[in-house]
């Protein structure tokens, strides 16, 4: 049985938020106003491109699909996706065929103790996924040819420093191909300073980028002293942690866009680490949250409190009675409230350099997005792209948008929508 307390919030030079997690309150400050001077409404000025469900064309389905959680599309138009139980990975085909289904749980030589995604863009012409315990980068497009790996292992890049997914309710961790390099997030982050400031070293990782030929390592660009300060007056408080999530991508051959919360842009750096010129952002998707809008975002967190993991569920009747409850306990200004979230949830480029950034969707509920994207054009257009309902976008190149879509019954397969000519 968990007792909720009212929460009261915590006042300093400025108003604070708090919401519930852990029985405890989450506290923090909102700035005195917003440096990007964004409005509440934040959608570009061109209406948005609506793609139809009928566009979706399917390329291939497997009764070993659960739910996909990353996806690459190699050079020869074969696909091979990451599952979120054994097998973990499914291959098929540019013509759909399959590809076979392989891998699973274990600490063995030829086992996946903890698979995080596929490097974007893969190498050499295969997929290759991250495994966190392993400290390796795996091949995994061709089964029958016999395990390679390169090892992440270095003084640089020591066991145990790549790590943090994209958020707190997010396990898989970025990485991508830059030209001959392979750019890994890289943290030494502690405890030793508090949750808050080992939250913080997490999001400002360095991007380390790996030569596989040589074995080679150099800091690409150190996150935490490129990007400006996202704390602002944030106050820690038991439980207390920011929920924004660390967006990066390559964008290209040599270029790599970070999103800046704070100047509200797409940081741009070059292969040398060398910073090129931003791209300004639309105003932010949204500046106000109401306390109900609050306990959605968070739930998840709280659910998986309640049940003591991440994966139990609670019934519908008792999940709606938590965010009831959780709502009731939230105070603070809706401005506050939603200094606390994160804009966007996902960050994408296709080769060509065109930036897809989704919206965090305070409808949908949990850290997510909905069906809307934000496509930026390398100049730095930008229109919104609605995608259908019951698809999940996990690459982009320049003709097409790849993910899931599914059925009425909620079953996967792997399909693509092709973009409309400019």
């Amino acid at each position: 049985m968990f007792e909720l307390a009212r929460l009261r919030p915590i006042t300093r030079a400025c108003r604070c938020a708090a919401a519930l997690l852990s029985g405890t309150a989450f506290v923090a400050c909102a700035d005195g106003g917003d440096t990007d001077g964004a409005d509440a409404d934040g959608d570009p000025s061109s209406p948005a491109v609506e793609l139809s469900a009928s566009a979706i064309e399917v390329l291939g389905t497997s009764d070993s699909l659960a739910v996909v959680r990353d996806l690459e599309v190699l050079a020869d138009g074969s696909v091979w996706v990451l599952n979120s139980q054994e097998p973990y990975f499914v291959g098929f085909g540019a013509d759909g065929e399959s590809l076979g289904a392989h891998g699973s749980p274990g600490g063995g030589p030829d086992e996946f103790p903890m698979p995080s995604a596929f490097v974007a863009g893969g190498w050499a012409g295969e997929a290759w996924v991250l495994d966190l315990l392993h400290h390796a980068l795996i091949r995994i497009s061709r089964p029958d040819a016999g395990r390679e790996e390169f090892s992440l292992l270095s003084t640089s890049v020591p066991r145990g420093s790549v790590r943090s997914g994209m958020s707190m309710l997010d396990s898989s961790v970025r990485t991508a191909r830059l030209g001959r390099e392979i750019v890994v997030p890289h943290s030494t982050a502690t405890m030793d300073g508090g949750v808050l400031q080992f939250r913080y070293g997490l999001l400002g990782a360095d991007l380390v980028a790996v030569d596989p030929e040589t074995g080679g390592a150099r800091t690409l660009v150190a996150l935490g002293d490129a990007l400006e300060d996202p704390s602002g007056d944030f106050i820690q408080s038991d439980g207390g942690l920011p929920l924004w999530y660390r967006l990066w991508a390559s964008c290209g051959e040599s270029l790599v866009r970070v999103h800046d919360r704070v100047r509200n842009q797409l940081r741009g750096f070059d292969g040398s680490g060398a910073e090129v010129d931003p791209i300004d952002l639309p105003p932010v998707p949204f500046t106000e949250v109401t306390p109900r809008q609050f306990a959605g975002a968070v739930f998840a967190l709280r659910q998986a409190e309640v049940t003591g993991d991440v994966t139990t569920r609670l019934t519908p009747e008792d999940s709606l009675r938590l965010v009831r409850q959780m709502a009731d306990m939230v105070q603070g200004t809706p401005r506050e409230l939603a200094s606390y979230l994160p804009r966007y949830v996902d960050f994408r480029c296709s080769e060509d350099g065109t930036m897809w950034l989704r919206p965090m969707d305070l409808d949908a509920g949990g850290l997510s997005g909905g069906p809307m994207w934000l496509r930026i054009e390398p100049d730095g257009a930008a229109r919104d792209v609605r995608l259908p309902d019951r698809f999940d976008a996990l690459r982009f190149t320049p003709s097409r948008i790849w993910g899931v879509s599914r059925d009425e019954f909620d079953r996967p397969s792997v399909a693509s929508i092709p973009l409309p000519t400019r």
